[in-house]
C-alpha cells in the first residue's frame, strides 16, 4: 500500500518539473541571448521607447529589448526586433531619465546618468531590465542596504537550480524507459516503474523530492530577488515595469 502511495506521488513531481522547466528554460534562452537574431516579438513585455544617440550623430526612438557585450536588440516596429552592434551607439536615454554611454562599444559605468532602475533576472541585477550588471557595478549602485540581502536571495536561488539540476539527472533512467513503452502502448509507466529494481526505485522517488525540493527554493529565493529589487526602485521612485 505505501508504494501505490507513493507512485502517484512520483508521477506528480515530475508534472510539477515539466510545468517549471519550461518557463525556467525560457528565461535562459531570453538571458543568454539563444533567440535568432531577427524574430517576431511575442514574448516581451511592452517596453517604452528609449532616445539613442549614434555615433554618426543620428537620433532615433526604439524600445530597447536587450543590451549585451557586443550587440543592442531593439524594436524596430510592427513587432519585429533586430540587433545592432554596439559600436554604433553614442548613448541611450531611457524614459525615466537613466543614460547610459558607450565608447567604442564599451558601457561606461561611470558616466551613468541616474536614477538607474534595476530589475532582477534569475538571480542577475539588470540595468533598466536590459543590461546585465556586474557584481561590483550592482553592488555600487545598490549599496551594502540592499545588495547583501539580494545576493542571500540569489544564492538561495541558485541552490534551487543546482537541487533541481540533481534531481532531473535522478530521474532519467526512469524517464528514459517510460517515454518509449508509454508511446508504443506496451507498458504504462506504472508499470514501468513497478519493473525498476528497488535501487532505482529509490533513486526514481528521491529525484522527483530534489524536483520539487529544488523547485520550490528557486522560486522563494527568485521572489526575494524580485522583492528587495522592487523595494530598490520604490526608493528611486521609478518603480514602474517595462
Amino acid at each position: 500500500m505505501k508504494m501505490r502511495a507513493i507512485i502517484p506521488a512520483t508521477f506528480s513531481c515530475l508534472a510539477c518539473f515539466l510545468l517549471t522547466a519550461f518557463p525556467a528554460a525560457s528565461q535562459y534562452a531570453s538571458k543568454y541571448g539563444l533567440q535568432t537574431p531577427v524574430r517576431t516579438i511575442s514574448a516581451y513585455p511592452a517596453t517604452p521607447a528609449a532616445e539613442m544617440h549614434f555615433v554618426d550623430g543620428t537620433i532615433g526612438h526604439y524600445p530597447i529589448l536587450r543590451i549585451s557585450k557586443d550587440l543592442i536588440r531593439v524594436n524596430t516596429g510592427s513587432d519585429q526586433s533586430t540587433r545592432m552592434p554596439l559600436t554604433y551607439v553614442d548613448s541611450i536615454r531611457f524614459q525615466d531619465g537613466c543614460t547610459l554611454h558607450f565608447d567604442n562599444g564599451v558601457f561606461q559605468f561611470d558616466q551613468l546618468g541616474q536614477p538607474a532602475r534595476l530589475a532582477n533576472e534569475i538571480g542577475d541585477v539588470l540595468l533598466e531590465g536590459v543590461l546585465q550588471l556586474s557584481k561590483p557595478q550592482a553592488e555600487a549602485l545598490m549599496g551594502p542596504e540592499y545588495y547583501r540581502p539580494f545576493r542571500k536571495q540569489a544564492k538561495l536561488l541558485k541552490a534551487g537550480e543546482i537541487t533541481l539540476f540533481a534531481g532531473t539527472a535522478m530521474v532519467i533512467p526512469f524517464v528514459g524507459k517510460a517515454i518509449p513503452y508509454a508511446f508504443s502502448g506496451d507498458f504504462s509507466p506504472v508499470e514501468v516503474f513497478n519493473d525498476m529494481p528497488p535501487f532505482w526505485k529509490g533513486v526514481t522517488i528521491g529525484g522527483c523530492g530534489a524536483l520539487l525540493t529544488g523547485a520550490a527554493l528557486a522560486l522563494i529565493g527568485n521572489a526575494g530577488c524580485n522583492r528587495i529589487i522592487a523595494t530598490y526602485n520604490n526608493g528611486l521612485g521609478v518603480a514602474y515595469s517595462f
